[in-house]
């Protein structure tokens, strides 16, 4: 049977496409429960779809809202459409043993740490690959 005329819609008339960027520590198996949605829940419709970027740019995932709770506190329940995946090209820098990258919180960045003594050697870093380049970099200097 084909496809009634009334069965093409344009897809933005029947949802909307969200992006979020996640905290620190929330993991992409968090956003599966109903409950992590549930202060956004009245804003989403079923079909919706959000661009999740994890906290450090380590992970992006696209999820689909399968249903909406009732309610304010009802959430949504979401599947993943597209990953997550992971978003670091760790393995083509050089990562020593004896230096580290950390978050050091809103204030410090993210930061090179040598790993004997707990010496912060480079902050206020755009990004954990920015910390591996400085690492290798400085490294090659020395």
């Amino acid at each position: 049977m084909p496809l009634n005329v009334n069965g093409l819609l344009l897809a933005e008339s029947k949802r909307n496409v969200y992006r979020v960027a996640l905290y620190a520590n929330t993991k992409p198996e968090d956003l599966l429960d109903p409950g992590f949605w549930v202060h956004v829940g009245p804003q989403l419709r079923a079909d919706d779809r959000i661009e999740v970027v994890g906290f450090d740019k380590a992970w992006f995932g696209e999820v689909m809202v399968l249903e909406v709770g009732k309610g304010a506190t009802g959430g949504a329940r979401v599947a993943y459409t597209h990953g997550p995946v992971n978003l670091t090209n760790e393995a083509t820098l050089a990562k020593p043993a004896d230096h580290e990258v950390r978050w050091g919180g809103p204030n410090g960045g993210w930061r090179v740490i040598r790993t004997k003594d707990k010496t912060v050697l480079a902050e206020m870093l755009d990004s954990k690959e920015a910390g591996l380049a400085w690492i290798a970099e400085n490294l090659k200097a020395a």
